[in-house]
């Protein structure tokens, strides 16, 4: 299991780099793809979702709350590993800008503003904070079916989809094309077969 957690320690070092790289290849391309739809408008913004927003960084600790066996591990580290890397490359090719951050009662939220002051702005089509989520409850579900943990794990996901709209992070757009990326990516990784063999 320690090897587990190294692994994705390493993973998260990885796509940290590389989202704030692919962030400033979008900078200096500028917009290519505008993913933003008049129903955004509609969306209300509320600050306190925020905190909501924040639990994608710890969700995928689910993974080891449902794991029955080594198999279920590299499977869902394969997919994980890849579906970032898709996104990553989907971010260099058609950067795309998240919503303006210029509106009521924005300046007052602390966590808000710190957030906004380190996210990269061109990474918003596919929202990976959406993907990663969703292939952890459809995991789980696929795991332990309609166990406590999965069904919890599955209303986790569908909350931070929403946050990311009602704290103006991400178009509905990005929601739905995150929550693609990872239907894709869980629905080809569920056919292959994958050793049991701890790594």
């Amino acid at each position: 299991m320690r090897r587990y957690v190294l692994i994705m320690l390493g993973c998260y070092a990885v796509w940290v780099g590389l989202y704030y790289l692919t962030g400033w290849v979008g900078e200096v391309r500028g917009e290519v793809f505008s993913p933003a739809l008049p129903v955004d408008a509609r969306f209300p913004f509320v600050p306190q979702a925020m905190y909501v927003y924040l639990l994608a960084y710890v969700v995928v600790l689910g993974l080891y709350a449902v794991r029955r066996s080594a198999a279920f591990l590299n499977r869902a580290y394969l997919a994980f590993i890849s579906m970032n890397l898709v996104a990553f490359v989907l971010f260099a090719l058609f950067p795309s800008q998240g919503p303006a951050r210029s509106f009521p009662g924005a300046d007052s939220d602390v966590m808000l503003q710190l957030m906004y002051s380190v996210d990269a702005r061109w990474n918003a089509f596919p929202s990976l904070h959406v993907a990663n989520p969703w292939l952890v409850s459809l995991l789980a579900l696929r795991e332990r079916r309609v166990a406590p943990v999965s069904v919890t794990l599955l209303a986790v996901a569908l909350a931070i989809s929403v946050s990311t709209l009602l704290i103006r992070q991400h178009y509905l757009l990005d929601v739905l094309g995150g929550f693609a990326l990872a239907v894709l990516v869980f629905s080809v990784f569920d056919r292959l077969r994958i050793s049991d063999r701890p790594w």
